[in-house]
């Protein structure tokens, strides 16, 4: 089960630290691509705090990953650096959730809803994760 979630965190975690990197070095380009919200159908306030989130998500994302590489390797501290990514992804889904229903209950456009659906789908799934991720990481705590 160790090595299934520590790939699971390390491809779907390096996919979005991925989609940082594209955000933070060419936002049209992660436009482009659906990584971020299409300027058509979003306000500037909003693109503007997107790019401000990916810079930082930069400093904070990357450890998910990390952690799936130490529990693939079986590193002996791998639940403590995962028990902090994974708090830092649950923290992040809801906050990225609660800044975009805050931007809805203003008004701001916010892209397309097949582009917000599948941004939500995203938190939910980060979410699940890292709950997933502090369960399993408490587990090997508590049986060693």
């Amino acid at each position: 089960m160790q090595l299934l979630i520590g790939w699971l965190i390390l491809i779907l975690g390096g996919f979005l630290y991925l989609g940082q990197v594209i955000s933070t070095t060419n936002f049209s380009l992660a436009q482009r691509l659906g990584l971020q919200e299409s300027p058509d159908h979003s306000d500037p306030i909003l693109q503007r705090a997107e790019r401000y989130v990916a810079y930082w998500d930069l400093v904070v994302l990357g450890w998910f990953p990390i952690a799936g590489i130490l529990m693939i390797l079986d590193y002996q501290y791998w639940p403590a650096i995962a028990l902090i990514s994974a708090g830092i992804y649950f923290d992040t889904s809801g906050r990225e959730a609660a800044k975009i229903l805050s931007f809805r209950h203003e008004g701001v456009r916010l892209g397309t809803q097949k582009q917000q659906k599948l941004f939500f789908a995203t938190y939910f799934c980060m979410a699940g994760l890292a709950c997933l991720v502090i369960v399993y990481a408490l587990y090997d705590i508590v049986r060693a």
